[in-house]
């Protein structure tokens, strides 16, 4: 079957180009949502997605309307389908734009069709299909076929020999005059990636030598032109002999020349590199605001991103580009299988392409996730594609040899992408909720379904439905808020008073200046109380941070957990949405918290008395607060304290990752959760090698030289020091040694899952797939085990699949474990599910099983958890009284920790591989909920899991370093601002470290 990615571009008046843009947005309603106009009209024409954007032009340039399409068939099928289907809708929008057009819209888009190719007189360009050969219509049917497969499954469990059960399966399908095709089955791409091979030798000689001939022809053939006439003419006048001395020594000086022509052409590259001057700002809060509000829409599973950048000048650049695509297209269609650019599975179809007559580089992806994972893929994956193209635009990161470094530096190359995208306001998708993986899934389904024949092929065809898996520098301790080193067990009693601050800047600096010296750093605490302090974007604001000051610190925290772009990426939905929140929503929004945390009740009670006296007095107010429960300690004559359990009852706080750096690292060496510091603090290299992004004050702000130098050669990944930069005007780092907080209140419905687990034990009782092993007495907690992935003494499902270890060969001494990697001991997650709650908060290497660089990439998105749990909050509100969890974590970049981790991980709905599936414990199924079990009998779908978990308040904070607080504490005291002495004891016993280190 024929597919065409279709890209037509119709010029137009800039002038109008706001108002198209606008006239798209009104188009929204219809393009989503099950009978809205234009969807219904694109349903059953083979067009599995479409999207309209304006390009806006430089000076000199036109501006163009860009339609871009990916349809089964010849291109001429995508423009006679816009003519006839949506001529009404597109004339609207040429009539806004002013575009005359020509007899018919049909072939206004022909005429208008942009071809393009890798050779030097095409229009470059590069097309990519992540389901070669799938047509709308049987992706939609395949699809179909699994629902109708996954619900016969509901109400027949799998029971006997797995070939048995295929037999009843085909039986059931037969049954049926809608599925009964689907038997015959249809060649489909492989579910899983194969691993790319290596760059041998030999390869690369041949596509240099293929290269050489599809770029450099025209000297090749004028070159040669020269030898043969240089042969001919000496052969004619001086004889054969001289001929042949005449065609080698030609054929040396022809050799030598192309040489040299390649080799300019490679110093001109690298003289471009070096000279090229990366762009590291924030793309522009109210563009931020609209590209998210565009992306994640309900009910969808996939995305659109529309990359407008602008090219560097040069015929050189514009030859580097085409040699880019050409490579890239090679390596797709040499290496990799069809569908995949290495293990990358998330594209749909995508397309890079020069506009004509413009500077512009388009870029357009439809994709599956979320933009966050999106990037991540690539810049952990293939970053040298990304970088071998885009290297030859304006403001992208330092490169080397057209494809190395640039988009390995991932967090300015996120910063860069979001700078050139804009928001794709009409975009169509003919199957929205499926992502590529599960398309092939689909596919495979009804592929096996229709050829298994043995025991092995019906066991790993009812697989299927289970998803299952194919197989640097030293911290600056005492600049670092005590929170970081651990959860502060010694401190048993704790609260969260959530503030506000005086509307005046000098009173609200007043006041954290009073406080600057309670507030605990280090690893170290005094043992009668610890004090942390956290602040919003508002309060930053409050306390007179300038604007271009607070606008360098990440999108994500400025726009804050409350904003819409983020309720939508966090499913902050429904009844969790901002405004019906306790605290932290837009009507109760807050400027910082205070953590206090004691060793006894009294201590805290008058500590939390004496602050809240202190902020009144200043002219805040606290809004709300939150008093966890007390953590058990150890019994009389033990010297640990019992294990933490969350209200469920399942011990709580056991998987945390070890920072390098810490003292806990220093003390025990772990492989799997060993992170680097710069993943949760700023100022240090993160997992691979680079400094994230800092926000930074210039040094007229930072009277006091309180602040450390921001050091720019962070941004290539190394640290020297450069003695020659003057420190009298170079930027301060206001970020070092922070990070970034966040709180979210979780009000947890504890009668609600515990009648859940024991009316699906009566209701699953017998099942197959409940193990033999399993004494019935602990069916209830065996279910909620599968939901959480630990027994409810924290032994994990993995090591004991068939019950808790507590009280067996362990006795009452026994610790949770945590040591297990689960996808290389449980691969097919028959102990553990797939989709537990576990598995989906720190996958660890259940994502691709045994991969060191698996648990690499993992490790760019762990959190470190901090929170507590509580007993009824208090209150007239019977909402208020219900039990649950102060989730606290610290992370160093909000978007690529901890919202990825809900967003990619524990809401998504097809998270690793799964069917709507959202995590069983914090995911919002609103009674829909479930969750599948694999086994070798088949698997147990827990079905009509409830919502047990519901936000009541958050907010995303920043949490300074001992040099920020004193900065900030007199942002409006001017220069003259008395200073604090140093602490003597703290400054020697860093002293003393920073010795034993060296």
């Amino acid at each position: 079957m024929t597919q065409s990615l279709v890209t037509s571009a119709i010029p137009f008046k800039f002038d109008r180009a706001d108002r198209v843009d606008a006239k798209l947005k009104q188009f929204r309603p219809e393009l989503f949502g099950k009978d809205g106009l234009i969807r219904v009209a694109l349903r059953d024409q083979g067009v599995h997605f479409m999207s309209i954007t304006v390009v806006r032009g430089d000076v000199g340039e036109p501006t163009y309307l860009v339609f871009e399409m990916s349809v089964d068939g010849e291109p001429q099928h995508a423009f006679d389908t816009v003519g006839t289907k949506l001529a009404s809708f597109v004339s609207e929008i040429l009539s806004v734009a002013e575009i005359k057009a020509a007899s018919t819209l049909s072939r206004l888009l022909t005429s208008h069709h942009i071809r393009t190719g890798q050779g030097l007189f095409d229009v470059p360009g590069l097309d990519f299909c992540g389901t070669p050969g799938m047509t709308v219509t049987r992706i939609k049917r395949e699809y179909a076929l699994a629902r109708e497969l996954r619900s016969y499954f509901d109400t027949n469990p799998a029971a006997g020999a797995p070939l048995d059960t295929v037999l009843r399966v085909r039986d059931f399908v037969k049954a049926d005059a809608d599925l009964a095709p689907l038997l015959d089955p249809e060649p489909f791409p492989r579910l899983t990636a194969e691993e790319a091979p290596g760059l041998d030798f030999g390869f690369i000689l041949s596509l240099a030598f293929q290269g050489l001939i599809k770029f450099f022809w025209p000297v090749l053939f004028l070159l040669g032109l020269l030898v043969v006439t240089a042969t001919i003419a000496a052969g004619l006048s001086q004889g054969f002999a001289v001929g042949v001395i005449a065609f080698i020594v030609s054929t040396i000086v022809a050799a030598v020349a192309i040489l040299a022509i390649v080799a300019n052409v490679y110093l001109g590259l690298r003289r471009l590199e070096s000279a090229n001057t990366p762009v590291d700002t924030l793309v522009d809060p109210d563009v931020m605001a609209s590209l998210t509000e565009a992306e994640n829409l309900k009910d969808t599973q996939q995305n659109h991103l529309a990359g407008i950048s602008v090219m560097q000048a040069g015929a050189l650049r514009g030859l580097t580009l085409r040699i880019a695509f050409w490579v890239i297209g090679q390596m797709a269609t040499k290496r990799f299988r069809p569908g995949f650019l290495g293990d990358i599975s998330t594209i749909h179809y995508a397309r890079w392409l020069r506009l004509p007559k413009t500077n512009k580089l388009l870029f357009f992806s439809n994709y599956g996730g979320s933009w966050e994972s999106y990037l991540e893929d690539f810049i952990t994956r293939a970053s040298n594609g990304l970088t071998a193209v885009w290297s030859n635009t304006v403001g992208f990161p330092r490169t080397e040899n057209l494809f190395f470094k640039g988009a390995t530096d991932g967090d300015r190359f996120k910063r860069w992408a979001r700078r050139q995208q804009q928001p794709t306001w009409f975009w169509y998708s003919a199957y929205p909720h499926l992502t590529t993986a599960r398309i092939r899934t689909n596919a495979a389904i009804r592929q096996g379904l229709g050829t298994v024949s043995t025991e092995d092929e019906a066991a790993a065809w009812l697989g299927l439905f289970g998803s299952k898996v194919r197989p640097a520098t030293l911290i600056e301790t005492f600049e670092v808020q005590t929170l970081l080193y651990g959860g502060l067990s010694k401190h048993p009693y704790a609260r969260c008073l959530a503030i506000k601050f005086s509307d005046d800047p000098k009173q609200a600096c007043a006041w954290l200046k009073s406080i600057e010296d309670q507030i605990t750093f280090g690893d170290q605490p005094p043992a009668d109380k610890v004090l942390i302090f956290a602040l919003t974007a508002d309060g930053l604001k409050r306390l007179g941070l300038p604007s271009d000051v607070g606008d360098s610190f990440p999108t994500a925290f400025r726009l804050g957990m409350g904003s819409p772009g983020r309720a939508n990426l966090l499913a902050d939905t429904g009844d969790d949405k901002a405004g019906t929140w306790l605290w932290g929503g837009p009507e109760k929004a807050i400027d910082a918290t205070l953590l206090l945390y004691a060793d006894s009740q009294t201590t805290l009670v008058s500590y939390a008395s004496e602050l809240s006296s202190g902020i009144d007095a200043a002219g805040g107010k606290v809004l709300h607060q939150v008093t966890p429960t007390p953590l058990p300690q150890p019994r009389p004559g033990e010297t640990a304290a019992q294990i933490v359990r969350e209200p469920f009852g399942f011990a709580d706080g056991i998987s945390q990752p070890i920072i390098k750096g810490t003292r806990r690292w220093m003390r025990q060496s772990d492989a799997i959760h060993a992170v680097e510091p710069g993943e949760f603090l700023l100022g240090y290299p993160d997992t691979r090698g680079f400094f994230p992004p800092s926000p930074q004050v210039p040094a007229a702000m930072d009277h006091d030289n309180l602040l450390p130098l921001a050091d720019p050669k962070h941004s290539r990944g190394t640290y020297q020091p450069d003695f020659e930069m003057s420190s009298a005007t170079a930027a301060r780092d206001l970020g070092r040694n922070g990070t970034f907080l966040v709180i979210r209140q979780l009000a947890q419905y504890v009668d609600v899952f515990n009648d859940y687990v024991n009316d699906a034990a009566a209701r699953y009782a017998g099942h197959p797939a409940i193990p033999d092993q399993l004494e019935p007495q602990l069916l209830p907690e065996w279910i909620g085990a599968k939901m959480v992935g630990r027994w409810k003494d924290g032994s994990s499902l993995v090591r004991y699949p068939n019950g808790p270890a507590t009280g067996k060969q362990h006795g009452e001494t026994f610790r949770p474990d945590n040591d297990f990697l689960p996808g290389a001991e449980d691969p097919l997650g028959a102990r553990c599910p797939l989709g537990a709650h576990i598995r989906r908060s720190n996958p660890r290497d259940s994502l691709a099983p045994g991969s060191k660089d698996e648990l690499s990439i993992v490790n760019r998105h762990r959190i470190l958890r901090v929170g507590r749990g509580f007993d009824a909050v208090g209150g007239s509100d019977p909402e208020e009284q219900k039990p649950g969890l102060l989730f606290m974590c610290l992370n160093a970049d909000i978007e690529r920790q901890f919202e990825f981790v809900q967003q990619t991980w524990a809401t998504a709905w097809q998270f690793h591989g799964l069917e709507n599936e959202v995590d069983p414990i914090t995911g919002r199924g609103g009674g829909m909920g479930r969750l599948t079990i694999p086994s070798a009998r088949g698997p147990l779908n827990l079905t009509g899991i409830k919502d047990f978990v519901r936000m009541r308040g958050g907010a995303y904070l920043f949490m300074p370093s001992r040099s920020a607080v004193r900065f900030l504490a007199r942002i409006e005291q001017g220069p003259d601002a008395e200073m604090p002495p140093p602490r003597e004891d703290k400054l020697n016993e860093e002293r003393s470290l920073l010795s034993t280190k060296d």
